[in-house]
Protein backbone atom coordinates (compact mmCIF):
# COMPACT_ATOMS: atom_id res chain seq x y z
CA UNK A 1 0.00 0.00 0.00
CA UNK A 2 1.04 2.73 -0.60
CA UNK A 3 1.26 5.36 2.57
CA UNK A 4 3.61 7.73 1.12
CA UNK A 5 0.38 9.18 -0.68
CA UNK A 6 -2.30 9.24 1.78
CA UNK A 7 -3.45 11.91 2.60
CA UNK A 8 -3.34 11.97 6.13
CA UNK A 9 0.41 11.61 6.19
CA UNK A 10 0.40 15.20 5.03
CA UNK A 11 0.22 18.01 6.72
CA UNK A 12 -1.65 20.03 3.86
CA UNK A 13 -4.55 17.35 5.39
CA UNK A 14 -3.90 18.38 8.91
CA UNK A 15 -3.93 22.32 8.45
CA UNK A 16 -6.35 22.60 5.62
CA UNK A 17 -8.62 19.64 4.96
CA UNK A 18 -9.18 17.91 8.28
CA UNK A 19 -12.79 18.86 10.08
CA UNK A 20 -14.79 17.51 12.58
CA UNK A 21 -17.75 15.32 11.22
CA UNK A 22 -20.89 13.82 12.70
CA UNK A 23 -19.20 10.68 12.23
CA UNK A 24 -16.23 11.63 14.54
CA UNK A 25 -18.62 12.93 17.26
CA UNK A 26 -20.67 9.61 17.51
CA UNK A 27 -17.46 7.71 17.47
CA UNK A 28 -16.08 9.83 20.42
CA UNK A 29 -19.67 8.95 22.02
CA UNK A 30 -18.98 5.29 22.22
CA UNK A 31 -16.16 5.45 23.33
CA UNK A 32 -16.83 7.66 26.46
CA UNK A 33 -19.97 5.06 26.96
CA UNK A 34 -17.82 1.66 26.23
CA UNK A 35 -14.69 3.53 28.47
CA UNK A 36 -16.84 4.98 31.34
CA UNK A 37 -14.08 7.89 32.29
CA UNK A 38 -13.52 11.83 31.73
CA UNK A 39 -10.74 12.41 29.28
CA UNK A 40 -8.54 15.28 28.39
CA UNK A 41 -9.07 16.71 25.07
CA UNK A 42 -5.39 15.27 23.96
CA UNK A 43 -6.86 11.76 24.68
CA UNK A 44 -9.77 12.25 22.28
CA UNK A 45 -7.73 14.27 19.57
CA UNK A 46 -5.47 11.30 19.46
CA UNK A 47 -8.66 8.49 18.99
CA UNK A 48 -9.80 11.46 16.29
CA UNK A 49 -6.65 11.17 14.55
CA UNK A 50 -6.60 7.32 14.52
CA UNK A 51 -10.43 7.21 13.10
CA UNK A 52 -9.24 9.31 10.18
CA UNK A 53 -6.09 7.25 9.38
CA UNK A 54 -7.48 3.97 9.73
CA UNK A 55 -10.26 5.07 7.51
CA UNK A 56 -8.29 6.42 5.36
CA UNK A 57 -5.97 2.82 5.49
CA UNK A 58 -9.59 0.79 4.98
CA UNK A 59 -10.64 2.61 2.27
CA UNK A 60 -7.10 2.09 0.07
CA UNK A 61 -7.18 -1.33 1.22
CA UNK A 62 -10.54 -1.87 -0.82
CA UNK A 63 -9.29 0.57 -3.65
CA UNK A 64 -5.98 -1.76 -3.82
CA UNK A 65 -8.05 -4.82 -3.59
CA UNK A 66 -9.35 -4.27 -7.80
CA UNK A 67 -6.02 -3.63 -8.82
CA UNK A 68 -2.08 -2.64 -8.10
CA UNK A 69 -0.63 0.08 -7.10
CA UNK A 70 0.63 2.20 -9.84
CA UNK A 71 4.71 2.76 -9.77
CA UNK A 72 6.54 4.03 -12.90
CA UNK A 73 9.23 1.63 -12.67
CA UNK A 74 6.97 -1.78 -13.31
CA UNK A 75 6.36 -3.57 -16.39
CA UNK A 76 2.76 -3.64 -17.16
CA UNK A 77 0.28 -6.20 -19.45
CA UNK A 78 -3.24 -5.01 -22.22
CA UNK A 79 -6.17 -5.77 -19.70
CA UNK A 80 -4.27 -5.03 -15.83
CA UNK A 81 -6.11 -3.13 -13.51
CA UNK A 82 -4.49 -0.51 -11.76
CA UNK A 83 -4.64 2.11 -8.62
CA UNK A 84 -3.28 5.67 -9.24
CA UNK A 85 -3.18 7.51 -5.77
CA UNK A 86 -2.22 10.82 -7.55
CA UNK A 87 -5.77 10.90 -8.98
CA UNK A 88 -7.30 10.02 -5.80
CA UNK A 89 -6.85 6.64 -6.05
CA UNK A 90 -8.58 6.35 -9.25
CA UNK A 91 -8.96 2.38 -10.73
CA UNK A 92 -8.27 2.36 -14.88
CA UNK A 93 -7.53 -0.71 -16.92
CA UNK A 94 -4.00 -1.04 -19.49
CA UNK A 95 -5.55 -0.66 -23.15
CA UNK A 96 -2.35 -0.34 -24.71
CA UNK A 97 1.62 -1.19 -23.98
CA UNK A 98 4.25 0.49 -26.22
CA UNK A 99 7.97 1.68 -26.35
CA UNK A 100 8.73 5.07 -25.51
CA UNK A 101 10.42 7.38 -27.66
CA UNK A 102 12.43 10.36 -25.45
CA UNK A 103 16.81 9.42 -26.20
CA UNK A 104 16.86 11.47 -23.10
CA UNK A 105 15.77 8.86 -20.48
CA UNK A 106 16.75 5.78 -22.45
CA UNK A 107 14.71 2.92 -22.82
CA UNK A 108 11.01 3.06 -21.13
CA UNK A 109 7.60 1.60 -21.90
CA UNK A 110 4.33 3.44 -22.33
CA UNK A 111 0.92 2.26 -21.15
CA UNK A 112 -2.82 3.69 -22.58
CA UNK A 113 -4.76 3.85 -19.20
CA UNK A 114 -8.93 4.08 -19.86
CA UNK A 115 -9.58 5.50 -16.34
CA UNK A 116 -12.94 4.71 -14.26
CA UNK A 117 -14.07 8.35 -14.46
CA UNK A 118 -14.89 7.96 -17.75
CA UNK A 119 -12.18 10.45 -19.31
CA UNK A 120 -10.42 10.14 -22.34
CA UNK A 121 -7.73 7.38 -22.03
CA UNK A 122 -3.97 8.48 -20.37
CA UNK A 123 -0.72 7.40 -20.98
CA UNK A 124 1.83 6.84 -17.96
CA UNK A 125 5.21 6.12 -18.24
CA UNK A 126 6.39 2.17 -17.59
CA UNK A 127 9.72 0.15 -17.06
CA UNK A 128 10.92 3.94 -16.06
CA UNK A 129 14.26 2.65 -14.15
CA UNK A 130 15.22 6.31 -13.57
CA UNK A 131 14.51 8.11 -9.77
CA UNK A 132 11.23 8.97 -9.81
CA UNK A 133 9.22 9.85 -6.76
CA UNK A 134 6.81 7.17 -6.88
CA UNK A 135 8.91 4.68 -7.60
CA UNK A 136 10.62 5.84 -4.05
CA UNK A 137 7.57 6.29 -2.20
CA UNK A 138 7.04 2.35 -2.26
CA UNK A 139 9.52 2.03 0.36
CA UNK A 140 7.21 3.78 2.48
CA UNK A 141 5.17 1.15 4.20
CA UNK A 142 3.19 0.96 7.31
CA UNK A 143 6.09 0.34 9.97
CA UNK A 144 8.65 1.35 8.01
CA UNK A 145 11.12 4.37 8.47
CA UNK A 146 9.14 7.50 7.57
CA UNK A 147 5.33 6.32 7.99
CA UNK A 148 4.12 8.68 10.84
CA UNK A 149 1.87 6.85 13.23
CA UNK A 150 -1.28 8.68 14.79
CA UNK A 151 0.85 9.39 18.05
CA UNK A 152 3.54 11.44 15.72
CA UNK A 153 0.70 12.98 13.67
CA UNK A 154 -1.13 14.10 16.81
CA UNK A 155 2.32 15.52 18.27
CA UNK A 156 2.60 17.28 14.70
CA UNK A 157 -0.71 18.74 14.05
CA UNK A 158 -2.33 18.87 18.00
CA UNK A 159 -3.14 22.59 18.00
CA UNK A 160 -5.48 22.29 14.67
CA UNK A 161 -6.92 18.59 15.78
CA UNK A 162 -8.14 20.23 19.24
CA UNK A 163 -8.93 23.42 17.93
CA UNK A 164 -11.51 21.59 15.48
CA UNK A 165 -12.50 18.86 18.22
CA UNK A 166 -12.97 21.35 21.25
CA UNK A 167 -15.24 24.06 19.12
CA UNK A 168 -17.31 20.47 18.04
CA UNK A 169 -17.53 19.74 21.54
CA UNK A 170 -18.73 23.02 23.05
CA UNK A 171 -21.43 22.99 20.53
CA UNK A 172 -22.49 19.66 21.27
CA UNK A 173 -25.08 19.37 24.72
CA UNK A 174 -24.44 15.44 24.82
CA UNK A 175 -20.85 16.55 25.93
CA UNK A 176 -19.61 18.70 29.39
CA UNK A 177 -16.41 20.06 30.06
CA UNK A 178 -14.80 20.90 33.48
CA UNK A 179 -11.34 20.92 34.96
CA UNK A 180 -9.35 20.17 31.51
CA UNK A 181 -11.41 16.61 30.89
CA UNK A 182 -14.35 16.12 28.83
CA UNK A 183 -17.13 13.44 29.89
CA UNK A 184 -20.87 12.61 28.54
CA UNK A 185 -23.44 14.45 30.01
CA UNK A 186 -25.45 11.27 30.72
CA UNK A 187 -22.84 9.11 32.23
CA UNK A 188 -22.68 11.49 34.83
CA UNK A 189 -23.34 10.84 38.25
CA UNK A 190 -26.35 12.60 40.11
CA UNK A 191 -24.63 15.13 42.96
CA UNK A 192 -27.77 16.08 44.93
CA UNK A 193 -28.56 19.50 46.92
CA UNK A 194 -28.44 17.22 49.96
CA UNK A 195 -24.39 16.48 48.42
CA UNK A 196 -23.55 19.99 48.28
CA UNK A 197 -24.77 21.30 51.78
CA UNK A 198 -22.47 18.83 53.12
CA UNK A 199 -19.74 19.62 51.36
CA UNK A 200 -20.28 23.10 52.22
CA UNK A 201 -20.74 22.24 55.63
CA UNK A 202 -17.14 20.25 55.86
CA UNK A 203 -15.63 23.27 54.32
CA UNK A 204 -16.87 25.83 56.74
CA UNK A 205 -16.02 23.21 59.65
CA UNK A 206 -12.63 23.43 58.60
CA UNK A 207 -12.61 26.97 57.43
CA UNK A 208 -9.81 25.68 54.90
CA UNK A 209 -9.69 24.59 51.03
CA UNK A 210 -10.59 20.71 50.52
CA UNK A 211 -9.60 18.65 47.76
CA UNK A 212 -12.14 16.38 46.20
CA UNK A 213 -10.60 13.64 47.66
CA UNK A 214 -11.31 14.96 50.65
CA UNK A 215 -15.01 15.85 50.32
CA UNK A 216 -15.48 12.61 49.27
CA UNK A 217 -14.75 11.12 52.63
CA UNK A 218 -18.16 12.28 53.44
CA UNK A 219 -19.80 13.37 50.12
CA UNK A 220 -21.04 9.64 49.74
CA UNK A 221 -21.56 9.33 45.71
CA UNK A 222 -22.19 5.77 44.63
CA UNK A 223 -18.96 3.75 45.41
CA UNK A 224 -19.41 0.60 42.60
CA UNK A 225 -18.26 3.54 40.56
CA UNK A 226 -15.27 4.58 39.55
CA UNK A 227 -13.11 7.12 41.76
CA UNK A 228 -12.61 9.69 38.47
CA UNK A 229 -15.96 9.53 37.90
CA UNK A 230 -17.15 10.35 41.56
CA UNK A 231 -14.73 13.05 41.31
CA UNK A 232 -14.96 14.34 38.29
CA UNK A 233 -19.44 14.81 39.05
CA UNK A 234 -18.30 16.57 42.22
CA UNK A 235 -15.78 18.66 40.98
CA UNK A 236 -18.25 19.29 37.90
CA UNK A 237 -21.54 19.87 40.39
CA UNK A 238 -19.73 22.53 42.94
CA UNK A 239 -18.57 24.34 39.55
CA UNK A 240 -21.91 24.76 39.15
CA UNK A 241 -22.68 26.25 42.51
CA UNK A 242 -21.88 29.66 43.62
CA UNK A 243 -21.39 28.55 46.59
CA UNK A 244 -18.22 27.17 45.52
CA UNK A 245 -15.02 28.36 44.36
CA UNK A 246 -12.21 26.78 43.37
CA UNK A 247 -8.70 27.84 44.46
CA UNK A 248 -4.90 26.14 43.57
CA UNK A 249 -2.34 26.17 41.67
CA UNK A 250 -1.28 22.11 41.21
CA UNK A 251 -3.12 19.57 39.11
CA UNK A 252 -5.25 19.16 42.67
CA UNK A 253 -7.96 21.59 42.75
CA UNK A 254 -9.35 23.09 46.49
CA UNK A 255 -12.39 24.17 47.15
CA UNK A 256 -13.93 26.85 49.05
CA UNK A 257 -17.03 28.69 49.88
CA UNK A 258 -16.87 32.34 48.28
CA UNK A 259 -18.84 33.27 51.37
CA UNK A 260 -15.48 32.81 53.66
CA UNK A 261 -13.22 34.98 51.04
CA UNK A 262 -12.64 38.35 52.45
CA UNK A 263 -13.89 41.14 50.62
CA UNK A 264 -10.46 42.55 50.39
CA UNK A 265 -10.13 39.27 48.00
CA UNK A 266 -13.42 39.40 46.30
CA UNK A 267 -12.70 43.52 45.72
CA UNK A 268 -9.59 44.96 45.27
CA UNK A 269 -9.61 47.83 48.37
CA UNK A 270 -10.26 50.84 46.81
CA UNK A 271 -6.79 52.80 48.96
CA UNK A 272 -5.14 49.94 46.36
CA UNK A 273 -6.85 51.31 43.21
CA UNK A 274 -4.24 53.98 41.69
CA UNK A 275 -5.98 57.84 41.25
CA UNK A 276 -2.83 58.01 38.62
CA UNK A 277 -0.51 55.61 36.87
CA UNK A 278 2.00 55.06 34.20
CA UNK A 279 0.71 55.05 30.78
CA UNK A 280 3.82 54.78 29.10
CA UNK A 281 6.37 56.99 27.26
CA UNK A 282 6.24 59.79 30.32
CA UNK A 283 9.57 61.60 30.59
CA UNK A 284 12.01 60.49 33.80
CA UNK A 285 15.50 61.59 34.47
CA UNK A 286 18.18 58.82 35.03
CA UNK A 287 18.07 59.13 39.00
CA UNK A 288 13.79 58.46 38.57
CA UNK A 289 14.36 56.07 36.43
CA UNK A 290 16.19 54.19 39.17
CA UNK A 291 13.88 55.09 42.10
CA UNK A 292 10.95 53.18 39.80
CA UNK A 293 12.61 50.24 39.63
CA UNK A 294 13.92 50.48 43.47
CA UNK A 295 10.15 51.38 44.64
CA UNK A 296 8.77 48.52 41.84
CA UNK A 297 5.06 50.02 42.53
CA UNK A 298 2.78 47.58 41.08
CA UNK A 299 0.78 51.03 39.74
CA UNK A 300 3.46 51.50 37.54
CA UNK A 301 3.55 48.19 35.63
CA UNK A 302 2.50 48.75 32.08
CA UNK A 303 -0.82 46.72 30.41
CA UNK A 304 1.99 44.41 29.28
CA UNK A 305 4.42 43.80 32.19
CA UNK A 306 7.06 40.95 31.00
CA UNK A 307 6.64 37.07 31.76
CA UNK A 308 8.19 35.98 34.87
CA UNK A 309 9.17 32.00 35.00
CA UNK A 310 7.38 29.95 38.18
CA UNK A 311 10.28 29.18 40.69
CA UNK A 312 12.94 32.15 39.35
CA UNK A 313 13.49 34.11 42.25
CA UNK A 314 13.81 32.15 45.79
CA UNK A 315 12.99 35.51 48.07
CA UNK A 316 11.81 39.47 47.31
CA UNK A 317 12.49 42.68 49.33
CA UNK A 318 9.27 44.60 48.87
CA UNK A 319 9.33 48.47 50.07
CA UNK A 320 6.09 49.26 52.15
CA UNK A 321 3.62 52.47 51.32
CA UNK A 322 0.99 54.02 53.48
CA UNK A 323 -1.93 52.36 51.61
CA UNK A 324 -0.40 48.92 51.47
CA UNK A 325 0.48 49.09 55.25
CA UNK A 326 -3.09 49.96 55.95
CA UNK A 327 -5.06 47.77 54.14
CA UNK A 328 -2.69 44.91 55.57
CA UNK A 329 -1.70 44.25 52.26
CA UNK A 330 2.19 43.45 50.16
CA UNK A 331 2.44 44.60 46.68
CA UNK A 332 3.00 41.66 44.26
CA UNK A 333 4.60 43.70 41.15
CA UNK A 334 5.15 41.04 38.41
CA UNK A 335 8.47 40.13 39.47
CA UNK A 336 7.35 39.46 42.68
CA UNK A 337 5.61 36.61 41.09
CA UNK A 338 8.47 34.41 40.68
CA UNK A 339 8.18 33.52 43.99
CA UNK A 340 5.30 31.36 43.10
CA UNK A 341 6.24 26.93 41.93
CA UNK A 342 3.47 27.18 39.60
CA UNK A 343 1.27 29.07 37.55
CA UNK A 344 -1.03 31.16 40.16
CA UNK A 345 -4.67 30.69 40.64
CA UNK A 346 -6.84 33.33 40.88
CA UNK A 347 -7.14 34.25 43.55
CA UNK A 348 -4.63 32.04 45.33
CA UNK A 349 -4.95 31.30 49.60
CA UNK A 350 -1.71 30.62 51.09
CA UNK A 351 -0.08 31.02 54.38
CA UNK A 352 2.23 33.16 55.48
CA UNK A 353 4.89 31.88 57.82
CA UNK A 354 6.43 34.18 60.86
CA UNK A 355 10.14 33.53 60.48
CA UNK A 356 10.56 34.89 63.38
CA UNK A 357 8.45 32.89 65.39
CA UNK A 358 7.02 30.36 63.13
CA UNK A 359 3.33 31.44 63.36
CA UNK A 360 1.04 30.76 60.96
CA UNK A 361 -1.00 33.71 59.03
CA UNK A 362 -3.97 32.52 56.37
CA UNK A 363 -3.75 34.88 53.52
CA UNK A 364 -4.27 35.58 49.96
CA UNK A 365 -2.58 36.66 46.33
CA UNK A 366 -4.54 38.01 43.95
CA UNK A 367 -1.39 37.96 40.94
CA UNK A 368 -3.48 39.42 38.47
CA UNK A 369 -4.06 42.88 40.44
CA UNK A 370 -0.68 42.77 41.99
CA UNK A 371 -1.36 42.34 45.87
CA UNK A 372 -1.50 40.18 48.68
CA UNK A 373 -4.16 40.41 51.68
CA UNK A 374 -3.74 38.99 55.39
CA UNK A 375 -1.10 41.01 56.89
CA UNK A 376 -2.30 43.56 58.93
CA UNK A 377 -2.18 42.38 62.06
CA UNK A 378 1.25 41.43 61.74
CA UNK A 379 2.24 44.74 59.96
CA UNK A 380 1.04 46.27 63.90
CA UNK A 381 3.05 43.72 65.98
CA UNK A 382 5.93 44.14 64.63
CA UNK A 383 6.11 47.64 64.27
CA UNK A 384 6.66 47.90 60.60
CA UNK A 385 6.31 51.73 59.29
CA UNK A 386 5.77 53.34 56.42
CA UNK A 387 8.78 52.61 54.17
CA UNK A 388 9.66 49.43 55.84
CA UNK A 389 11.25 46.78 54.28
CA UNK A 390 9.47 43.34 53.94
CA UNK A 391 10.79 39.93 52.94
CA UNK A 392 9.01 37.15 51.16
CA UNK A 393 10.84 33.62 50.81
CA UNK A 394 9.56 30.50 49.28
CA UNK A 395 8.64 27.76 51.89
CA UNK A 396 8.88 24.23 50.90
CA UNK A 397 5.24 23.77 50.49
CA UNK A 398 4.52 25.79 47.32
CA UNK A 399 1.35 28.02 48.67
CA UNK A 400 3.51 28.86 51.92
CA UNK A 401 6.03 31.85 52.17
CA UNK A 402 8.34 32.97 54.78
CA UNK A 403 7.56 36.95 56.13
CA UNK A 404 10.14 38.49 57.84
CA UNK A 405 11.64 42.50 58.30
CA UNK A 406 15.19 42.96 58.97
CA UNK A 407 15.67 43.98 62.71
CA UNK A 408 17.88 46.61 64.05
CA UNK A 409 18.13 48.32 67.15
CA UNK A 410 15.67 50.11 68.23
CA UNK A 411 17.07 53.91 68.06
CA UNK A 412 15.64 56.88 68.38
CA UNK A 413 15.62 59.05 65.13
CA UNK A 414 14.32 62.52 63.66
CA UNK A 415 11.35 61.86 61.24
CA UNK A 416 8.75 63.00 59.39
CA UNK A 417 5.12 62.76 61.30
CA UNK A 418 1.97 63.38 59.47
CA UNK A 419 -0.83 65.59 60.85
CA UNK A 420 -4.34 66.73 59.89
CA UNK A 421 -4.69 70.55 60.85
CA UNK A 422 -7.66 72.54 60.06
CA UNK A 423 -8.63 69.44 56.88
CA UNK A 424 -5.21 69.82 55.54
CA UNK A 425 -2.59 67.32 55.35
CA UNK A 426 0.68 68.86 57.46
CA UNK A 427 3.96 67.57 58.84
CA UNK A 428 6.37 67.83 61.46
CA UNK A 429 9.39 66.10 62.74
CA UNK A 430 9.38 63.83 65.79
CA UNK A 431 11.82 61.90 68.16
CA UNK A 432 10.90 58.28 66.84
CA UNK A 433 12.28 54.97 67.12
CA UNK A 434 11.71 51.79 65.07
CA UNK A 435 12.78 48.10 65.37
CA UNK A 436 12.23 47.20 61.59
CA UNK A 437 14.71 48.41 59.08
CA UNK A 438 13.25 51.19 57.06
CA UNK A 439 13.98 53.25 53.67
CA UNK A 440 14.38 56.46 55.29
CA UNK A 441 13.37 58.63 52.59
CA UNK A 442 9.74 56.62 52.48
CA UNK A 443 9.65 56.81 56.31
CA UNK A 444 6.97 58.54 57.89
CA UNK A 445 4.52 58.16 60.76
CA UNK A 446 1.05 58.66 59.73
CA UNK A 447 -0.25 59.30 63.69
CA UNK A 448 -3.75 58.96 64.16
CA UNK A 449 -5.14 56.89 61.35
CA UNK A 450 -8.39 58.10 62.15
CA UNK A 451 -7.22 61.62 60.44
CA UNK A 452 -5.95 60.74 57.93
CA UNK A 453 -9.05 58.75 56.57
CA UNK A 454 -10.84 61.87 56.86
CA UNK A 455 -8.69 62.96 53.82
CA UNK A 456 -8.66 60.27 51.72
CA UNK A 457 -9.39 60.27 47.91
CA UNK A 458 -10.58 57.42 46.36
CA UNK A 459 -10.00 57.02 42.03
CA UNK A 460 -13.41 57.84 41.40
CA UNK A 461 -13.78 61.35 44.01
CA UNK A 462 -10.94 62.79 41.96
CA UNK A 463 -11.36 66.83 42.08
CA UNK A 464 -7.62 68.14 41.19
CA UNK A 465 -4.87 67.48 39.38
CA UNK A 466 -1.42 65.60 40.62
CA UNK A 467 0.72 68.56 40.10
CA UNK A 468 -1.84 70.99 41.66
CA UNK A 469 -1.41 68.75 44.75
CA UNK A 470 2.16 68.09 44.11
CA UNK A 471 2.35 72.22 44.50
CA UNK A 472 0.52 71.78 47.67
CA UNK A 473 2.24 69.35 49.63
CA UNK A 474 5.73 69.85 48.34
CA UNK A 475 5.67 73.56 50.48
CA UNK A 476 4.60 71.25 53.58
CA UNK A 477 7.37 69.10 53.17
CA UNK A 478 10.07 71.43 52.22
CA UNK A 479 9.63 73.21 55.65
CA UNK A 480 11.50 70.50 57.00
CA UNK A 481 14.51 71.14 55.61
CA UNK A 482 16.66 74.20 56.13
CA UNK A 483 17.60 74.13 52.29
CA UNK A 484 13.95 73.56 51.29
CA UNK A 485 14.70 70.02 49.75
CA UNK A 486 12.55 67.31 49.62
CA UNK A 487 13.73 63.67 48.29
CA UNK A 488 11.66 62.22 45.20
CA UNK A 489 10.42 59.51 47.22
CA UNK A 490 9.65 61.16 50.04
CA UNK A 491 7.01 63.31 47.87
CA UNK A 492 6.02 59.99 46.36
CA UNK A 493 5.29 58.54 49.86
CA UNK A 494 3.65 61.36 50.88
CA UNK A 495 1.30 61.26 48.38
CA UNK A 496 0.17 58.06 49.13
CA UNK A 497 -0.91 58.91 52.21
CA UNK A 498 -4.00 60.31 51.26
CA UNK A 499 -4.36 59.19 47.35
CA UNK A 500 -3.00 56.31 45.61
CA UNK A 501 -0.59 57.02 42.80
CA UNK A 502 2.27 54.94 41.28
CA UNK A 503 5.70 56.99 41.24
CA UNK A 504 5.83 57.35 37.38
CA UNK A 505 2.88 59.89 37.29
CA UNK A 506 4.83 62.16 40.27
CA UNK A 507 8.48 61.66 38.99
CA UNK A 508 7.14 62.50 35.51
CA UNK A 509 5.44 65.74 37.03
CA UNK A 510 8.56 66.55 38.55
CA UNK A 511 10.61 65.43 35.05
CA UNK A 512 8.46 68.35 33.19
CA UNK A 513 7.44 71.40 35.44
CA UNK A 514 9.80 74.16 35.44
CA UNK A 515 8.88 74.94 38.87
CA UNK A 516 10.84 71.83 40.19
CA UNK A 517 14.79 71.35 40.11
CA UNK A 518 16.72 68.62 41.00
CA UNK A 519 19.91 69.51 43.01
CA UNK A 520 21.69 66.36 43.55
CA UNK A 521 21.03 62.94 45.44
CA UNK A 522 17.44 61.81 44.76
CA UNK A 523 16.63 66.11 46.31
CA UNK A 524 14.47 68.49 44.75
CA UNK A 525 13.48 71.98 45.43
CA UNK A 526 10.32 74.16 44.38
CA UNK A 527 10.19 77.55 42.46
CA UNK A 528 6.65 78.79 42.48
CA UNK A 529 7.70 81.71 40.38
CA UNK A 530 8.04 78.90 37.91
CA UNK A 531 4.65 77.25 38.62
CA UNK A 532 3.18 77.97 35.22
CA UNK A 533 6.09 76.76 32.77
CA UNK A 534 6.73 73.51 31.24
CA UNK A 535 9.11 71.93 29.79
CA UNK A 536 7.85 70.39 26.43
CA UNK A 537 10.86 68.60 24.99
CA UNK A 538 13.62 65.88 26.31
CA UNK A 539 16.31 68.99 25.68
CA UNK A 540 14.24 71.08 27.86
CA UNK A 541 13.43 68.49 30.86
CA UNK A 542 17.22 67.67 30.56
CA UNK A 543 18.77 71.27 30.98
CA UNK A 544 15.81 73.66 32.51
CA UNK A 545 16.77 76.41 30.75
CA UNK A 546 14.03 78.57 33.19
CA UNK A 547 15.90 77.10 36.34
CA UNK A 548 17.12 80.54 39.46
CA UNK A 549 19.45 77.80 41.00
CA UNK A 550 22.94 77.69 40.44
CA UNK A 551 23.51 74.31 41.97
CA UNK A 552 21.31 72.47 39.08
CA UNK A 553 21.77 69.10 38.04
CA UNK A 554 21.48 68.62 34.43
CA UNK A 555 20.84 64.90 33.59
CA UNK A 556 19.92 62.46 30.72
CA UNK A 557 16.33 61.99 30.70
CA UNK A 558 13.98 58.52 29.04
CA UNK A 559 10.67 57.53 28.37
CA UNK A 560 9.67 55.20 30.43
CA UNK A 561 9.07 51.93 28.85
CA UNK A 562 10.74 52.79 25.88
CA UNK A 563 14.35 50.55 26.03
CA UNK A 564 16.96 52.98 24.24
CA UNK A 565 18.00 56.50 25.71
CA UNK A 566 16.33 59.13 23.95
CA UNK A 567 18.45 62.51 25.05
CA UNK A 568 22.19 62.88 26.28
CA UNK A 569 22.27 66.28 28.34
Amino acid sequence: MLFQQMRTQTAEYWLEEFAIHKEDVEYLYEWFVEEGEPRTIDELGLKVVERHCLGEEDALSKKSDRGLIYQPQEKYEVGQRLVFPAFDYAVGKVLAVREGNNPRYGPFGVIQVQLENGAAPREFAAEFALDHALNRSMALLKGSEGFLSPEQLYKDHGPSVRKRLQDALLQNEDFVHFDRHWFLRELLLEVSPFHLNIAEAMIDERHQPLTISQLLEEVELPSETKISVRAYALGYALSQDPRFVEISVSDAPTWYLNSLIPTSVHHKPARLVPMYSARGGEWLNRELRDFVTELADEADELEQPRVVKPGSVDSVQILLIYPHRREGTLPLPTWALGLLLEKPAEPLRVTFLDQQNKEKIAGWMMPAEGYAWGLGEWYQRHGVPIGGVVELRQADDPVTFLISHEKRRRKGDWIREAKVFRGRLTFSIQRKAYACHYDKHLLIDEGPADELNGLWINAGQKTQSLFEYLTEIFPELAKLSGQGLVHAKTLYSAVNLTRRCGAVPIFAELTRRACFDPVGDGNWIYDGSLRDITYNTPEQMSRRPNSHRQNLIVDRVYQYGVNREVHSP
